[in-house]
């Protein structure tokens, strides 16, 4: 018995959006490893999580999914 027989799910809706976002992130990463390679090591450690942020928002604007529109 399979209850989500009519369902139909495309997951190419979530596919591409993700390949974009490991991009993103794998990009802002090399940015911030090639300018600011010459911080401190405990400096640079603790900037990784903020810039991991910030590659995520750079993700969701052209996605539509702004803070406001992720939370709404």
């Amino acid at each position: 018995m399979n209850v989500f027989e009519g369902v139909e799910f495309n997951t190419m809706q979530f596919i591409g959006p993700l390949i974009v976002l490991i991009v993103t992130m794998v990009g802002i990463s090399f940015v911030y490893r090639f300018f600011f390679k010459w911080l401190p090591k405990k400096l640079y450690n603790f900037l990784i999580g903020p810039v991991a942020l910030i590659g995520f928002y750079i993700w969701l604007i052209p996605m539509n999914l702004g803070f406001h529109e992720l939370f709404k």
